[in-house]
């Protein structure tokens, strides 16, 4: 299979398995065909082919190594970091492999900051930042890397590339709009109307945006919470608890207001360890 095939091939299956991202680019497709293009026959095609071609070159190794290169992570250089992690990801690895065969090659690199956090990218590449290797233990460590393997799994690391695409194509879109407003000002008779159709461009265009950062917020949470319950799969459950209650001490900040809330991409710590807490028998939840 070739790399655009495998391409094309990686963005069925994520949009299969996330339908949310699909209904948001249709809007987004369609709001661009109507506003550039007037629902002409050449703004499907053009937009079509838009689309079309950045995901594709996104889902390709290509999009992989642009995510590394823009979230700086590298490869394990100093022997230390060799002889610590290689082993504690090669056990994960084999478990994960054996559960789910079609597990593809996965590569470990490092982020260098000392903030605690761990993330995958793409469809081969997991990261744990420096600061990530100090305070939780080996076991700990394998219940993260287990959680990062299960986004790879259930392709939730191609949302991000997705995300960016769209929005990218819908920026441009609103760049293109507020240029075209700011030359129509220029013409006296026409500014009243103008100012009146630009604040209300920015208005819908705000709603609309809030609405779908809400719908993506709420995919971006279940994938949270699938990682983690993988990691009683791999029996790492136990593991990922005590690893969750670190970061609960860690990241403890008194609180989120409710815009917070609705937009947070991750479930709050704690909610997580009940759920986990709950699935492991420790507690019923109530």
């Amino acid at each position: 299979m070739s790399s655009i095939q495998r391409a094309y091939q990686n963005l069925f299956t994520f949009i299969s398995k996330n339908p949310v991202y699909l209904v948001c680019s249709i809007i987004y497709y369609v709001f661009a065909v109507w506003f550039i293009g007037g629902f002409m026959w050449w703004a499907w095609v053009f937009f079509a082919l838009i689309y079309i071609i950045s995901l594709g070159v996104a889902f390709s190794p290509l999009g992989e190594t642009l995510l590394r290169l823009f979230n700086r992570v590298r490869r394990l250089e100093t022997a230390r970091e060799k002889q610590y992690l290689r082993p504690i990801f090669q056990e994960v690895y084999d478990k994960a492999k054996t559960v789910n065969p079609e597990l593809g090659k996965i590569e470990l690199h490092i982020i260098d900051t000392m903030s605690v956090n761990a993330c995958a990218l793409g469809q081969h590449t997991i990261a744990v930042t420096k600061g990530a290797m100090k305070p939780f233990s080996e076991e700990e460590l394998k219940a993260i890397l287990t959680h990062e393997i299960a986004h790879i799994l259930n392709m939730d690391t191609m949302a991000l590339i997705y995300t960016m695409i769209g929005n990218g194509i819908f920026s441009v879109l609103i760049s293109i709009v507020k240029v075209v407003y700011w030359l129509m000002g220029k013409i006296e008779t026409l500014r009243p109307y103008v100012d009146v159709a630009d604040k209300l461009f920015e208005g819908m265009t705000f709603a609309f945006l809030f609405l779908m950062q809400i719908a993506l917020a709420v995919s971006d949470r279940k994938a949270e919470k699938r990682a983690d319950e993988y990691t009683i799969t791999l029996g790492y459950g136990e593991d990922m608890v005590e690893a969750l209650y670190l970061l609960e001490e860690i990241s403890l900040d008194g609180g989120e207001g409710i815009i917070q809330k609705l937009l947070a991409s991750h479930p709050r710590v704690t909610r997580r360890i009940e759920n986990l807490e709950v699935r492991l028998g420790v507690q019923d939840g109530k």
